[in-house]
This record gives C-alpha cells, structure tokens and sequence, in this order.
C-alpha cells in the first residue's frame, strides 16, 4: 500500500511539473529569446541487476555440493551525460553521449548450499551442526554509451516524454566473487569465514545495448532535470565458463545545464 501511495504521489509530481511548463506560454522556458545549445550533466540512479549462470561450485573442495545458479540484487551507477540536439528550434531529436561508472554486483542464488547434522570441529570440540554458504560478485563497469533520443513534444527546451536507445562500451573495473562460509554447531557455537577471489577468466569488454523511457521536465531556461526508466541487454558474458550474464532494470535521474546558448 505504502508503494503504491509513493508511485501515485510520484506520478502527480511529474504531471503537476509538467503542467507548470506547458502553462509558461508567454515565460522563458518554452519562449526563449535565442535558440541553440546542447546539455550536459550528471546522471545517476539504481541498478534491479540479474544474474544467469549456469550451476557452479561455491567451495572448490565439493565440487557437488554447494552450489549457486543466477542471482539478483540491487547496485547504483553514475556519470555524466550530454545531449546534443539535431535541431536547434524544435529540441526533439538527440545524439546522446555518456560515461557511466556502472555497478552489476549482486548475490548468487544458492541451491543446495546449507547442510544439516554433519560433523563439525570448532575450536577443537567435534559436534553435529550446520554449514551455510553464500556468494556475492563484486562487478563494476566503466561504460562509454553513444545513443539516439526522441522526444514526442517539438519545444525549444527538451520538454515530455521521450524514448532513448544507447549502444555501450563497457571496460571491465572490477571482477571478484565473495565467499562466506558459517559453520554453527548447538553445542560449541558459530564460526564464519571469508574469502575473496578474482573471477577466472573474466571478459575485459562488455558490449549491450539500454532502451529507456524519458521524461523532460524544465526547471528553468537552462536546466533540465529527466527522470528515466529502462533496461539493459549484454550481448557478451561477464565469464563464458559459467555462462555468466549480467542484465539489469534501471531508474534513474539526469540534471542537465543548458551550455551555449
């Protein structure tokens, strides 16, 4: 219920924003004195990132046991972006140009990783117990992303609702996989360990493509803040021998100053 009351109330700001703009006819946000320029910001905003994986080991010493397949979880991202307007007097088509320190990190979905009454030692004491892992990946991407951006409403500032598609580069940042082990026993008590790893193998170069809806609400004259909701399709694997990708859904916001005009 609380969701749903946010989502309304976002909603009614983003109309009620809108409203305001369209309402400035004889104002300087939609009637500026001279025309041209392009944008350029930041941008940011949260990752829903998924995993798909083939089945793999957690512990290398029970290749058969332990295992993880896919995973999901939340991660940010943040850079800057700019967008450069094909013409000039209408601001309804853009080349949209933006670098983006991208973060797929996410838990590992564990099947079959706990165990029950097996012999445990802890501090030299041997006693029936548990043994519970999990996994996390530490993956982080540099992306370089050129696009194409069409607004449905022709104005001289970018205002409404829009679409966008981008190409992207990425280069590989960061590539590790967390390990944690809890081995607990009702007599002696708990121990947890952890390790950390480099992911064999790792591809250096991600390639995909992000598709996103837009929508340009005007501040002033010369800035322009665009929230955004889209997702991001790899067209390479994060590691081929787990047949690793890593996909997200993806909100966010962009402010954008309005330069050269």
């Amino acid at each position: 219920m609380k969701k749903r009351f946010l989502f309304i109330l976002a909603i009614g700001f983003i109309c009620c924003c809108s409203s305001a703009v369209f309402a400035q006819g004889g104002g300087d946000v939609l009637n500026p004195t001279e025309y041209g320029g392009w944008l350029i910001g930041p941008i940011g905003g949260l990752n829903l990132v998924t995993y798909s994986t083939d089945k793999f080991p957690l512990l290398n010493s029970e290749p058969t046991c332990f295992l993880a397949q896919n995973g999901t979880g939340i991660a940010p991202f943040f850079g800057v972006s700019a967008e450069l307007p094909l013409n000039a007097e209408t601001m309804q088509t853009f080349i949209m140009i933006e670098v983006i320190y991208d973060s797929k990190s996410s838990k590992f979905t564990g099947i079959n990783n706990s165990r029950e009454n097996v012999p445990t030692k802890l501090n030299g004491t041997v006693a029936p117990g548990s043994v519970v892992t999990e996994a996390k990946a530490d993956l982080n991407y540099l992306l370089f992303d050129v696009g194409f951006k069409y607004n449905f409403v022709p104005a001289p500032t970018p205002v409404g609702p829009g679409v966008q598609l981008n190409i992207n580069t990425g280069i590989r940042m960061t590539s590790r996989i967390n390990k944690t082990v809890t081995v607990s026993a009702a007599v002696v008590g708990s121990q947890t360990l952890t390790s950390t790893e480099e992911v064999a193998n790792p591809s250096a170069i991600r390639f995909g493509v992000r598709g996103q809806f837009t929508y340009d609400i005007p501040l002033t004259e010369s800035v322009v803040a665009t929230p955004f909701a889209g997702y991001d399709l790899p067209f390479s694997k994060v590691e081929a021998t787990k047949n690793w990708t890593a996909s997200s859904i993806y909100v966010g916001l962009a402010v954008r100053a309005l330069i050269g005009r």
